[in-house]
């Protein structure tokens, strides 16, 4: 008994000792893994001082302005990174606390626990410690700008630059989330044409930003355009807060969009793929400068690059690892593809890549594409407007009809934005919300200040027949219909499944929830003939046809 309490006693010695040693680290960690700002500039006094004007229809803030352009909010930032940065934080002091508070709220969604998020916090800062390190100064004094020209929302978070610096390895860093619906269910889909693909011989690119998160990016999107003091100036669309890049296109005909691609969890600190990104842009006029930029760039996950460029007159597929940097160029003809599966010699054999081509809905999309681009290639070839038409299809490989919402399409409803590009003629369309339905704005790259209303792409016809309103409101009702079945309210999920169909007739997960609520009531035969539909209907993703393959055996079995 004696010996029984020495081992107790030494035993809660030691528990006490390893939870005063986790309090001391995380007390650490948040202490001194905190980036430093680097110095004010000279001028930081006067840029500061500068006050927020309204005149000529648009909110100044020293040379940089604020407008709107049919729906679509635009700023133009000029002058030196810490002056760009002061001028976004002042002109989007409103958007970048929304942005802030719904991402935030995004993040509890996913993490509900608030231990959870304290010990991913830590855990992000350790990991993080050197992220400073691998940004360039102008991003640093960018962004050190921004939050001295935007009132800090959250001070309780912790060091305000730190934070923001963090948010800008956000993508790089969720790939820490092995489950995470925002990297595990990527569906961003881009493609490049010139030559005899086009009418005219332009090289026309379009792309869609998929990507299931908080609605305030795909709401509050805005087209950033810098005028930087040193490098090229270039368009991008993003988010009030970014200064990185995911698609884009400068004045020297440049063009990147990036999408994710099949990742191990991120080793060591890196720089963060949007702001390789924004380097290629403000310093790249042709595809060689673009690829020495990030073949050398030290990058956390996998990731692919669409490249454009007027000067060499072609597009091609940058396949990147944080180990190596493989290129694809086209196959024959005048048109390149770009989803999120890789495909070159190097990748694409290896097993990950295999498993997520099985797992997600990257070739379907690929497919679907290619066929659309060979059919338009063939009558008449794709200008700007009918590439807003491809990424805006809504059917499957073969030209079947899913129903609204499916993963496998190019356009479920999900997109951010999208975007499509004119590198003849340097135009960039910019998507005005929801997703890619709205009107694309177009933006004058060679002369910021040139309006181009009537150069407008028109929103897409489902805005106005109400379908896309009925589509929204058939998710509402599986996702009610979910809750419904959890708790064990069978009738009311089974009227919710119906309602679904009724308003996106022919979508699988309408049968998906009808089925497994038909089974839950004891309905096995009807089951059967629901869950055989839905089979029928391609489901998008092999976790969900693998679950309904099994349900149906449970149904069989039982009747």
């Amino acid at each position: 008994m004696k010996r029984l309490r020495g081992l107790a006693k030494w035993g809660g010695l030691g528990l006490l000792a390893l939870i005063v040693g986790l309090v001391l680290a995380v007390f650490l960690i948040n202490r001194y893994c905190v980036a430093e700002p680097p110095p004010l500039p000279a001028n930081a006094a006067s840029v500061l001082a500068a006050p927020v004007q309204q005149r000529e229809g648009r909110t100044w803030c020293g040379r940089s302005w604020l407008t709107e352009r049919e729906g679509l909010p635009v700023v133009c930032l000029k002058g030196s990174p810490f002056e760009m940065g002061v001028a976004r934080g002042r002109l989007l002091a409103g958007p970048i606390h929304v942005l802030e508070d719904e991402f935030l709220d995004m993040i509890h969604g996913y993490v509900p626990q608030q231990w959870k998020i304290d010990l991913l916090k830590t855990y992000v800062l350790y990991r993080n410690r050197h992220l400073s390190d691998f940004m360039p100064l102008g991003i640093r004094e960018e962004l050190l700008g921004s939050t001295l020209g935007c009132p800090d929302g959250h001070p309780e978070l912790g060091a305000y630059y730190n934070r923001v610096l963090n948010y800008h390895a956000a993508h790089d860093v969720s790939y820490l989330l092995i489950d995470n619906p925002l990297v595990s269910r990527a569906g961003c889909t881009s493609f490049g044409v010139w030559g005899h693909a086009t009418p005219d011989q332009h090289l026309i690119t379009g792309r869609n930003f998929d990507w299931e998160a908080a609605e305030v990016f795909s709401r509050d999107r805005v087209a950033i355009l810098y005028e930087p003091d040193q490098g090229i100036p270039f368009v991008s669309l993003a988010w009030a807060g970014m200064a990185g890049v995911v698609s884009g296109q400068n004045r020297a005909g440049i063009s990147v969009t990036i999408n994710g691609a099949p990742s191990h969890l991120p080793g060591g600190t890196a720089t963060p793929v949007a702001v390789v990104a924004r380097q290629v842009l403000q310093t790249a006029r042709n595809l060689d400068e673009a690829l020495k930029i990030i073949r050398e760039a030290r990058v956390f996950v996998s990731t692919l690059w669409l490249l454009g460029s007027r000067a060499d007159g072609r597009f091609l597929v940058v396949e990147r690892t944080p180990a190596a940097t493989f290129v694809r160029e086209p196959e024959g003809g005048d048109a390149i593809i770009c989803a999120n599966h890789f495909e070159t010699e190097a990748l694409r054999k290896e097993q990950r890549n295999r498993e997520y081509e099985a797992d997600s809905t990257s070739l379907s999309r690929q497919r679907r594409l290619a066929e659309l681009i060979r059919s338009a290639s063939a009558t008449g070839g794709i200008d700007p407007s009918r590439a807003a038409e491809l990424l805006r299809d809504r059917r499957l490989p073969g030209g079947v009809s899913a129903g609204n919402g499916h993963r496998g399409t190019l356009n479920p409803f999900i997109a951010t934005h999208a975007t499509v590009m004119d590198l003849t003629e340097g135009i960039f369309w910019a998507s005005v919300p929801p997703h890619q339905l709205g009107k694309f704005v177009g933006i004058d790259v060679k002369d910021f200040e040139r309006g181009l209303s009537g150069r407008t792409l028109p929103a897409d016809s489902v805005l106005a027949s109400g379908e896309f309103d009925r589509a929204r409101q058939a998710q509402r009702a599986l996702a009610e219909g979910r809750v419904q079945l959890r708790g064990r309210r069978l009738e009311k999920a089974l009227q919710l499944a119906e309602q679904a169909e009724s308003l996106n007739p022919g979508f699988y997960q309408n049968s998906f929830l009808r089925g497994r609520t038909l089974l839950a009531l004891g309905r096995r035969a009807e089951a059967v003939k629901v869950l055989e539909a839905g089979l029928q209907a391609a489901p998008a993703f092999r976790v969900e046809r693998e679950e309904m393959e099994a349900l149906l055996q449970q149904a069989r079995r039982s009747r």
